[in-house]
């Protein structure tokens, strides 16, 4: 009988502990609300502008792939056959440095280096996993930045 309201007593102690200790979901995460909501993000506009007619933009790290300053609507979709960036971006003989404002930014010896096949050497073409420039390279939007980042690398 002493076990059973012992055992009573803590299972009632322990309910009004935890009762008192729980965090409204309006608390949890980054997203001030409630966890069950689903919000609507804004509409963003995708960046229209033609190539040359931005300046390339800040990368936000380091070693960051360079923004698409530009619309890529009208270069998509992006194949081994058909690649409009190739064509601006592949620029014979050009040297760290050597951009003007206004001219593409040259495709880096990077990316004719096969790492898989040949790492180190660097081809006289494309690597074929650098012909997907969008996987890596993004088009800027207008986009506001839904949650603060304080990356620093």
């Amino acid at each position: 009988m002493k076990i059973a309201v012992s055992l009573l007593l803590v299972a009632a102690l322990a309910t009004a502990v935890a009762a008192a200790d729980r965090i409204a979901d309006t608390d949890v995460g980054l997203v001030k609300g409630s966890v069950l909501d689903v919000p609507t993000p804004p509409a963003v506009k995708a960046n229209e502008s033609v190539p040359g007619e931005r300046p390339a933009r800040p990368r936000p790290y380091a070693i960051a792939p360079p923004r698409v300053p530009h619309g890529v609507a009208d270069f998509l979709p992006i194949t081994v056959k058909d690649n409009a960036c190739v064509g601006c971006h592949e620029v014979k003989d050009a040297k760290p440095g050597d951009r003007r404002p206004g001219e593409p930014t040259p495709i880096p010896p990077s990316h004719y280096t096969d790492e898989r096949n040949a790492p180190g050497g660097v081809g006289a073409s494309l690597a074929g996993a650098r012909h997907v420039c969008t996987s890596c390279h993004v088009a800027t939007t207008d986009a506001a930045d839904l949650v603060e980042n304080r990356f620093r690398p």
